[in-house]
């Protein structure tokens, strides 16, 4: 069973639950409270050489990028961890990692649990926020709407593949590196015009058909509107890499075209791409002019 079966199946047992949003959305809604969840196993995530401060680092920016597509405010974090024996020499490294991630993100570590694992390092990290004056979800979009893009994607997969082996001239642990939108999130949940929200975890076709999907709209990505000049220095076809390109904590968002959402953020000191429109219908198409192709499955699956 892969991931998005699995979540599939979990909505469907678990409807009876009293949240207002729960699975199947970047984080829980409760009361006024945003929660969210990740876990990161080695061998799955990270390789054994894998710098442990790079994953810790990684797994806050996962769950602050949730939080942040909600349009909320990260406060606090719960973590768990357990640490091989062959690990124990980075214990006070990890240390030093949580320190500087959670300044980074400006959130306070409350509490949690440790312990000891067998063979592979394993971090989970809970984190907590205050909701924005709107909430935002993968549902509120309509037809007729722009799709917006907080950042250019593609750096986390040639990055990943540097780790693996790849000939790319790039920072191999920059996958790790990559940025929750924090402060863009918390304006996108005050500002009251902007219609749906999802970071770019899975890569934009699954991504945003999780957005067309919730929404019950089609989402059309126009090919000459996606930011291709930080590829040009790679090797690699540009729209592949584009779309394909999963863990980039970008914000993927839709607004009304007359709320010119993008020149109001432009005048706070936030540059998005306005990348697309939604109309009547389902799926995700990439459009060149000439013909659209379906990319509602492109995208990276966890294990």
């Amino acid at each position: 069973m892969k991931e998005f079966e699995f979540i599939e199946l979990l909505k469907e047992k678990c409807k009876e639950c009293d949240s207002t949003l729960g699975i199947g959305d970047d984080a829980a809604l409760f009361d006024n409270f945003l929660v969210a969840k990740d876990i990161v196993c080695e061998g799955v995530h990270f390789l054994k050489t894998t710098p442990a401060e790079h994953v810790v680092l990684k797994v806050f920016s996962a769950n602050i990028s949730d939080i942040a597509a909600m349009g909320g405010t990260p406060k606090y974090v719960l973590l768990g961890i357990a640490v091989p024996k062959a690990r124990e020499g980075e214990k006070k490294n990890i240390i030093e990692a949580i320190k500087k991630s959670a300044g980074l993100y400006d959130v306070e570590v409350i509490g949690g649990d440790t312990a000891s694992a067998s063979n592979d390092l394993f971090v989970s990290l809970t984190v907590i926020g205050k909701k924005g004056r709107f909430l935002l979800s993968r549902s509120g979009a309509g037809k007729g709407e722009r799709v917006y893009l907080s950042r250019p994607l593609g750096l986390a997969r040639i990055s990943l593949e540097k780790e693996l082996g790849a000939d790319f001239d790039i920072d191999a642990f920059k996958h790790y590196k990559m940025m929750a939108e924090k402060e863009l999130g918390e304006v996108l949940g005050n500002v009251g015009t902007v219609t749906s929200c999802i970071d770019i975890s899975d890569g934009l076709g699954r991504d945003a058909s999780h957005l067309s999907e919730e929404s019950g709209v089609k989402i059309v990505i126009e090919e000459k509107r996606l930011p291709f000049s930080h590829l040009k220095q790679f090797d690699v076809d540009k729209v592949d890499y584009f779309i394909n390109s999963g863990e980039e904590f970008a914000l993927l968002f839709t607004a009304k075209k007359e709320h010119a959402v993008d020149s109001y953020l432009k005048d706070n000191g936030f540059e998005v791409h306005d990348i697309g429109y939604t109309q009547k219908g389902s799926g995700v198409f990439l459009s060149n002019g000439a013909k659209r192709i379906s990319i509602s499955s492109k995208g990276y699956e966890h294990k």
